[in-house]
């Protein structure tokens, strides 16, 4: 059987500095213990600070993406528009051929009209 001066037993009572040492004990455990979490959520803090701006930085480069984008198409449609009014504009070469045709024939009709 178990001792009947045992201080785990109930009704046993501890003296008052060991119930303070087993107090001190349990409550430097519970300090080491916090030292970690809080060590832990300064880290998680600096992580969560370089994920914030690394997303700032990631938003304000998708903006400036899409602006590129945007100018970039809106210069490409320029050029086109451009393009299609120049071409618009010159003759295709089978206007040049007929061009050429009719002055060749006006040519030939006034050399006809001044020789007759």
């Amino acid at each position: 059987m178990a001792d009947s001066n045992d201080a785990t037993m109930p009704g046993n009572r501890e003296s008052t500095p060991v119930q303070l040492t087993r107090m001190e004990g349990k409550l430097d455990l519970i300090s080491f213990r916090m030292d970690d979490v809080v060590a832990r959520v300064e880290r998680h803090d600096t992580e969560i600070a370089a994920l914030t701006v690394t997303t700032q930085r990631l938003d304000s480069d998708a903006k400036a993406a899409a602006a590129t984008a945007l100018a970039l198409a809106q210069a490409l449609r320029e050029a086109d528009d451009m393009r299609s009014r120049k071409v618009a504009e010159t003759w295709t070469p089978f206007q040049r051929f007929l061009a050429a045709l009719a002055g060749v024939t006006a040519v030939a009709a006034l050399v006809l009209a001044a020789i007759r």
